[in-house]
C-alpha cells in the first residue's frame, strides 16, 4: 500500500506533546467512540482539513536497482486542528495556548518533535459551552490551531539503465500484408 510518510497520528503526537506541558490535564484526540470524556481539565484535538499550499514536488531517487528505487512526490501542506479546552480557567488555558502558539517557543517546541512541523498560528479562542450528560453547563473554550507540514509519498519507479539496440531489415522482420 502507498501511503504518506507523515500519519495523522504522528501530526497529533507532535501537537500533543507541545499542548502537555502548558494545559497540565489530559491531552486526548477527540471522536473516539467508546471512551468517556476525560474528568475535571482536558483538552481535545479534532483534525478539520488538510489543504495543500504549493504544487507537487517531485523527486527521481534512482538506487539502480528497481527493487528500491522511487519516486517521492511531496507538498507544502497546512494541517488545521480545532482545540477544545475544557474545565474551570478553560478561558485563560485556551488563550495561553493560542497565544503560545505564535511565539519562538512553540516553534523550538516543534522543531523537537519526531516529524518536521512547524506552526502557523492559531485562532482567537472562543467561548463554546458545552451542556454534558448531567444537564450541566461545562467551561469550554475553542481555538483552531494551523501548522505545516511536508509529507512525502513514495511510488514504485519503472527505469533502464542500458539499452541495447540492434539492426532489423524492417521488410524482412515486419512483412507487409496484403
Amino acid at each position: 500500500m502507498i501511503s504518506a510518510d507523515v500519519s495523522e497520528d504522528d501530526l497529533l503526537t507532535a501537537l500533543r506533546g507541545f499542548l502537555l506541558p502548558i494545559v497540565g490535564g489530559e491531552v486526548v484526540q477527540a471522536q473516539e467512540n467508546g471512551v468517556p470524556m476525560p474528568k475535571g481539565q482536558f483538552v481535545t484535538m479534532t483534525t478539520l482539513r488538510i489543504e495543500g499550499i504549493s504544487t507537487n514536488k517531485t523527486i527521481w531517487a534512482d538506487t539502480g536497482s528497481s527493487a528500491t528505487s522511487q519516486i517521492k512526490n511531496t507538498r507544502s501542506s497546512q494541517w488545521t486542528v480545532q482545540i477544545d479546552v475544557y474545565g474551570q480557567g478553560a478561558m485563560d488555558r485556551a488563550n495561553a495556548l493560542a497565544e503560545l502558539v505564535r511565539t519562538d517557543y512553540a516553534c523550538t517546541q516543534f522543531a523537537e518533535a519526531a516529524i518536521d512541523i512547524q506552526p502557523l498560528y492559531a485562532t482567537e479562542p472562543h467561548q463554546t459551552t458545552m451542556i454534558n450528560g448531567e444537564q450541566q453547563y461545562e467551561p469550554r473554550w475553542t481555538f483552531d490551531f494551523v501548522a505545516q507540514f511536508n509529507p512525502v509519498i513514495a511510488t514504485p519507479m519503472q527505469y533502464a539503465d542500458s539499452i541495447q539496440i540492434e539492426m532489423a531489415e524492417v521488410a524482412t522482420t515486419f512483412p507487409p500484408r496484403g
